[in-house]
């Protein structure tokens, strides 16, 4: 029985050394490799700073109003459709009165170039038909 003891205590003395190793990583194994990160996404249109680049669209209708404290004009098209404009200082109007004088042409058939911005849609140029200097 002795023997037997004797043979169990070895047994567990060379046997601990080998399950301790197996729990620690291998200095000469490579990492597993980690995946590579996703390709930021291309920047949307609207998104771009050059104001050259952005699309100008045009709007035609009927002039209904003008908020000359918020900037902004409502016009409303042959679908009754009212939609509003903000303007700036370098917002063109075809006429020389500029916005003072278009506010005084509520009803006139107006077109409207401007840019759609994220949603905003700013005029960059105003013509109200009839108007002489509008091109």
């Amino acid at each position: 029985m002795k023997q037997m003891t004797y043979s169990a205590i070895a047994a567990a003395f060379i046997a601990l050394p080998a399950l301790a190793g197996a729990q620690q990583p291998n200095p000469n194994q490579a990492p597993p490799p980690t995946p590579a990160p996703a390709p930021a996404p291309a920047p949307m249109p609207e998104q771009r700073a050059d104001k050259a680049d952005k699309k100008t669209d045009v709007a035609k209708g009927e002039l209904v109003k003008v908020d000359a404290d918020a900037k902004k004009i409502t016009i409303k098209d042959a679908t009754g459709v009212e939609t509003e404009f903000a303007y700036t200082a370098t917002t063109e109007f075809a006429g020389r009165e500029g916005v003072a004088g278009l506010a005084t042409k509520s009803g006139s058939k107006v077109t409207v170039h401007f840019t759609n911005d994220m949603g905003t849609k700013t005029a960059t140029k105003i013509e109200v038909a009839g108007d002489k200097k509008s091109s």
